[in-house]
C-alpha cells in the first residue's frame, strides 16, 4: 500500500520526548503514512536516534508500511520548518505534530485513515481532534476557533488553495492559516474524540502575551480589521 499522507515532524533538542512520541505514533495507526522529520540541527542526540530507527523500522514498529525522511536544516522557527516539511511531502496529505505529542489508540476506528477520509470531502479544508483546536482572543478575533500544528490534518487540495503557513507569523500562524481556510470557503472539521495527548514542553517567548498582541496585530493589519 502505498503513502497517502505525510506526517511532518518538527524537532529542535527535543530528545527527551521523541522516542516516546513515534513509538506511540506507529502503534496508533495502521493508516499508511511516511514520516517527515525536520530538526533545527539538535544537539541532544536527535539525528543518531533517527539514523538508527528508520532502517529498522516495520522490525521494531510492526508497521504495515513504514518509512522516515529525516532533514536538517537551519533553524529559523517552527513556520519554517512546517513548510519546509510541506514541500518536502509532495503530492502527498499532511499531517502536522509535534515532538511533545503523544497519537492513543482508543477507538476502534484509525485516527489517521478517519482524518484522511474526511478531508477527501472538497468542502473541507482542516481535520483536527478534540484538544487540537483553540480559541483566540480579543488580540486576534475574540472567539474565533482555529487549529493548532499540533494535530491538523490538511489535504493536498486544500494546500493547493490555500498555499504554506505565512512565515511573517511567529505565533498565531495557525490562526492566520485557520483564518485562511474559512475564508477559502472551506470548513474546519473537528472529530468528537481523542486522538492525542499534548505533554505541554516549555514554550518559548512565541507564547508570552507580548508576543501575542504583536502577532495579533500583525494579524489585523493583515486582514485590515
Amino acid at each position: 500500500m502505498t503513502h497517502k499522507v505525510a506526517i511532518i515532524l518538527p524537532v529542535y533538542n527535543g530528545g527527551q520526548f521523541v522516542k516516546d512520541m513515534i513509538t506511540e505514533l506507529y502503534k496508533s495507526t495502521d493508516f499508511p503514512f511516511k514520516l517527515i522529520v525536520v530538526d533545527g540541527f539538535s544537539t541532544d542526540g536527535t539525528k543518531e536516534y533517527f539514523e538508527d530507527i528508520k532502517n529498522n523500522l516495520k522490525t521494531i514498529f510492526n508497521h504495515t508500511n513504514p518509512e522516515i525522511e529525516f532533514y536538517q536544516i537551519p533553524k529559523k522557527g517552527l513556520v519554517n520548518a512546517i513548510n519546509f516539511g510541506i514541500q518536502k511531502a509532495g503530492d502527498l496529505d499532511v499531517y502536522l505534530s509535534q515532538a511533545d505529542v503523544i497519537h492513543y489508540k482508543l477507538y476502534k476506528m484509525d485516527w489517521l485513515e478517519m482524518f484522511h477520509k474526511i478531508a477527501q470531502n472538497k468542502k473541507v479544508g482542516i481535520v483536527t481532534g478534540l484538544g487540537g483546536w483553540g480559541i483566540s482572543g480579543k488580540d486576534f478575533i475574540d472567539g474565533f476557533k482555529w487549529v493548532g500544528t499540533w494535530n491538523c490534518y490538511i489535504s493536498r487540495e486544500t494546500l493547493n488553495k490555500i498555499g504554506l503557513y505565512d512565515e511573517q507569523f511567529t505565533g498565531g500562524d495557525d490562526i492566520d492559516f485557520t483564518y485562511r481556510v474559512i475564508n477559502e470557503g472551506l470548513d474546519v472539521v473537528v472529530c468528537n474524540y481523542w486522538v492525542h495527548h499534548h505533554q505541554l514542553t516549555e514554550r518559548n517567548e512565541t507564547h508570552s502575551g507580548k508576543q501575542i498582541k504583536k502577532m495579533g496585530a500583525l494579524f489585523k493589519k493583515k486582514w485590515k480589521l
